[in-house]
């Protein structure tokens, strides 16, 4: 995988994450694994050629599935930004977004983790 560009990665990487969002809402779970694979995969281009940090921006993203993923991908960096927004989508009733905010937080709170 290799993209020319940061910005043609970020622009992948949230087609994958609502791609995968669409697949998980319509049940199609293979849909659904490939993408999490694909965005797994661009994450780790992006922090291997770029630095997590230049994913900052998707925190604003207008797809709360997108903010959850960039939340918990830049925690080890913007911990107080990406706890915010994690909290402010986990309070509320986001079909497949607000559970994974939680759950971030929750595991988060019990052992922060580093990307090796």
């Amino acid at each position: 995988m290799k993209f020319e560009n940061i910005e043609l990665a970020k622009k992948e990487l949230v087609e994958a994450i609502l791609n995968q969002l669409k697949a998980t809402e319509e049940g199609d779970h293979k849909t659904g694994n490939k993408n999490s694979d694909i965005i797994r995969a661009i994450t780790a281009y992006i922090k291997e050629n770029y630095g997590l940090q230049e994913m900052k921006d998707l925190l604003d993203h207008e797809s709360d599935k997108v903010k959850v993923w960039a939340a918990k991908s830049l925690l080890p960096i913007y911990e107080e930004i990406a706890l915010n927004i994690l909290e402010k989508i986990g309070s509320k009733n986001i079909p497949h977004c607000s559970f994974d905010a939680r759950m971030i937080l929750s595991e988060w709170k019990k052992e922060p983790y580093k990307f090796s």
